[in-house]
């Protein structure tokens, strides 16, 4: 969303994971299959609930923050209650939340949540944006789910499955990038970078929507900045079980799970198919 809640963090009440110490998994594969399924589903009853605010906005303004803003608490207390009536003990955190679970033990698992992804589409009655969940199991990311309401496009994978675009499998593009390669950015890039990148570049309005056409091979990039953990978990679990992966400009893998307070991610992030994050990011030049 391009509207970010600031949300305030005591770091004093936070239980940071020792440097190197790995923490055991506590969800099995018949669990994980089982809220993946439940996360689907409370994906399109979301998405159905966005519906109902979408076109409604007031034409008179450029960007209605008073109709995001409705939608943006409807979908999320609609997510939080639903969670906490399937799964009591486990933890939320969402750019809605308007406190972090600062008793979460690590262990436990945590929803991420963005209610309406790409806020500034929804309002402009344009359908590229979305309702994004994701789950951790401890520090790590272990399921993602994206729904489309206005395309009916809900893209979806779990740790050690395939990703999946409704009941289709689907994987990234790895081909070398020319100039009928599509690169998707956010809507500052061009303040930020200069480019020579062969192919066509554009923004659509929606990070977790990038994310997932690059998974799904429409897309052979997305630059993705100014994003925070629930911008883009979602997107990078449907990514890595699609066959690519999500970098920094260094070609670090970012370890999402440091960014739990609540915080803007302090880097700008690649998604792309394995190998070929060097190759775009070779194109950009910083301003």
């Amino acid at each position: 969303m391009a509207r970010k809640k600031s949300i305030k963090t005591k770091s004093s009440g936070r239980k940071k994971p020792p440097a190197g110490k790995l923490y055991r998994s506590s969800l099995s594969r018949k669990e994980l299959e089982e809220m993946l399924t439940f996360t689907k589903g409370l994906a399109r009853a979301s998405g159905a609930l966005a519906l109902s605010y979408y076109g409604k906005a007031n034409p008179t303004l450029k960007y209605d923050y008073n109709l995001i803003t409705e939608a943006d608490l409807a979908v999320w207390e609609y997510i939080r209650s639903e969670v906490k009536a399937t799964y009591p003990n486990h933890k939320l955190l969402g750019e809605e939340g308007d406190t972090l679970p600062q008793d979460r033990d690590l262990q436990e698992p945590l929803w991420v949540v963005d209610p309406v992804d790409g806020s500034a589409a929804f309002c402009a009655g344009m359908p590229i944006w979305g309702v994004s969940i994701s789950l951790f199991d401890g520090t790590r990311p272990v399921l993602g789910v994206f729904h489309q309401p206005a395309t009916g496009e809900l893209y979806s994978a779990a740790a050690g499955a395939k990703a999946m675009l409704n009941d289709r499998e689907i994987s990234v593009r790895d081909e070398t990038v020319d100039n009928e390669s599509l690169l998707l950015t956010y809507s500052r890039f061009h303040s930020d970078f200069l480019t020579h990148f062969p192919g066509k570049v554009r923004s659509l309005g929606s990070t977790v929507a990038h994310i997932a056409y690059v998974a799904r091979g429409a897309a052979c990039g997305a630059i993705l900045g100014n994003v925070h953990v629930w911008d883009v978990v979602a997107g990078q679990v449907i990514l890595q079980a699609a066959g690519g992966s999500m970098r920094d400009l260094s070609g670090r893998v970012v370890d999402m799970s440091n960014y739990l307070e609540g915080e803007k991610i302090d880097r700008v992030l690649v998604a792309a198919a394995k190998g070929q994050h060097k190759e775009i990011i070779n194109t950009l030049e910083a301003r």
